[in-house]
């Protein structure tokens, strides 16, 4: 589903520009929806972010004149919220061209195309492609921004989803690239969420293909100059960002809701908190109900890794298939560099934050001996939990349902990676979209707002 862009004339809902509205994390979610909030009127936008930095797990690091991700990993040339942010911001992305292959366990590595005419030949994969296309159509409401109103079926996991709908060879040949952005294990993960990543991979694994059997250059991936960060802290620089500012605590009070920022409390008019619901639950009080339910909430950890390498092919991407299943957690999942001027490569590892570092780095260096080469040092790592999700009993219970009724009640709103599915575009999207049903004027004409798709939902 294409995103729909801000109306064209749009404006702070009649009387109301003056309000005082803070948003709570200057991720892609906060950010967005200040910049929505700006851009409709609003005078008096204020995010607080805990951190040194804007972005959130939008983390470039610039080391010897290159820039490595160390969270975001990706941008799609499908992104149409991220993508006119950059835009606007006058930052120019540049396609994403390097080889990229699987490891297998031998150590054989081929390309994904190959790798498919191998294990399921063209017609098998070409039924997948068909039946996943009928998925697309049949569960159309689950690919807009979301999770409220979605069919009972897609609670189920993504391994039992995709062989009941028959493209399972679809997603086992684009697991490793899956597993390896941190989105879990297909036997867990409910398929309501991996459909959302399959929207942006699946039409960038087609345009690969064709672009190596054919020799085209069709877009796919795509890399920010200045790296995925930048678009974030060059948009916090428009905004009134303050840094280092952790809110502790969040209270309703008659003069309007109170924050609690740095020990100094300040009131405003409305919240947005894009904080992660269960670091949200910390400083803000929930329903009963809906509080046990965050207490389900379940994370990965993902752990990337720049490491200097002596001994292998630079400019080049490899997937390790046999890594990504929960047995092999903790191995090395991708490992790769872009540039040709230099051996250090970047690699993603996932845990279930119980793993020590030392046997993290033990593993790491393991499967680069594997893959021929030698780990020299180990120059930064960043570990994110990443990935919120609720299990698939949550999901019957309506956790979806319950936060989107929260959504406005006394003056505060959720976004971030929870409500939208994590990534830079879904999370930017879901933002913009509810700022608009709820802050503009234009609402019944722009877009329906998550609540509202799911009370149409239920009442078909």
């Amino acid at each position: 589903m294409n995103a729909k862009r801000t109306p064209t004339g749009a404006r702070a809902r009649v009387g109301l520009e003056g309000l005082r509205i803070a948003v709570i994390g200057a991720g892609p979610a906060g950010l967005t929806a200040a910049h929505t909030l700006k851009k409709l009127g609003y005078r008096h936008v204020t995010v607080f972010e805990r951190g040194e930095a804007a972005g959130g797990k939008a983390c470039t690091l610039e080391h010897g004149g290159h820039t490595y991700e160390m969270g975001a990993i990706w941008l799609s040339s499908d992104y149409e919220v991220v993508n006119e942010l950059a835009a606007e911001l006058g930052i120019a992305t540049k396609a994403y061209r390097i080889k990229k292959n699987q490891v297998e366990a031998d150590g054989s590595r081929m390309t994904f195309s190959a790798v498919a005419k191998k294990k399921y030949g063209a017609p098998a994969v070409a039924r997948a492609l068909l039946n996943y296309a009928k998925v697309r159509f049949r569960y159309a409401r689950v690919f807009a921004p979301g999770f409220a109103g979605a069919p009972p079926e897609v609670r189920a996991s993504f391994s039992e989803f995709a062989e009941t709908h028959g493209f399972a060879p679809l997603a086992d040949m684009l697991r490793a690239f899956t597993v390896a952005c941190g989105y879990g294990y297909y036997e867990e993960v409910p398929a309501q969420y991996l459909l959302k990543l399959f929207h942006w991979i699946v039409p960038i694994a087609l345009r690969d293909a064709a672009n190596e059997a054919l020799g085209l250059r069709l877009p796919g991936l795509v890399v920010p100059e200045g790296g995925s960060q930048r678009i974030w802290t060059e948009l916090a620089r428009k905004l009134d960002v303050r840094l280092r500012s952790a809110v502790t605590r969040l209270a309703r009070t008659e003069q309007g809701i109170d924050l609690t920022v740095n020990g100094e409390v300040q009131t405003f008019d409305r919240v947005i908190v894009s904080a992660a619901l269960d670091q949200a639950s910390t400083f803000m009080e929930f329903p009963a109900d809906v509080a046990g339910m965050i207490k389900g909430l379940r994370t990965y950890r993902c752990h990337i890794s720049l490491v200097e390498v002596e001994g292998v092919e630079r400019q080049n991407t490899s997937f390790f298939y046999e890594n990504m299943f929960r047995k092999n957690m903790g191995r090395m999942l991708v490992f790769g560099t872009r540039y040709a001027d230099t051996n250090l490569f970047t690699t993603n590892q996932l845990s279930d934050g119980t793993m020590p570092e030392d046997e993290l780095e033990r593993l790491l260096e393991a499967d680069v001996a594997r893959f021929g080469g030698k780990v020299v040092r180990v120059v930064a790592k960043r570990s994110w939990a990443y990935f919120p999700h609720f299990p698939r009993e949550l999901l019957d219970a309506g956790v979806y349902e319950r936060l989107e009724a929260l959504q406005g009640k006394e003056g505060i709103f959720l976004v971030g990676g929870t409500m939208s599915f994590e990534s830079l575009e879904d999370s930017a999207r879901y933002a913009r979209d509810l700022v608009i049903e709820h802050f503009s004027d234009r609402a019944a004409a722009s877009v329906a707002s998550p609540a509202r798709r799911r009370s149409e939902t239920l009442a078909r």
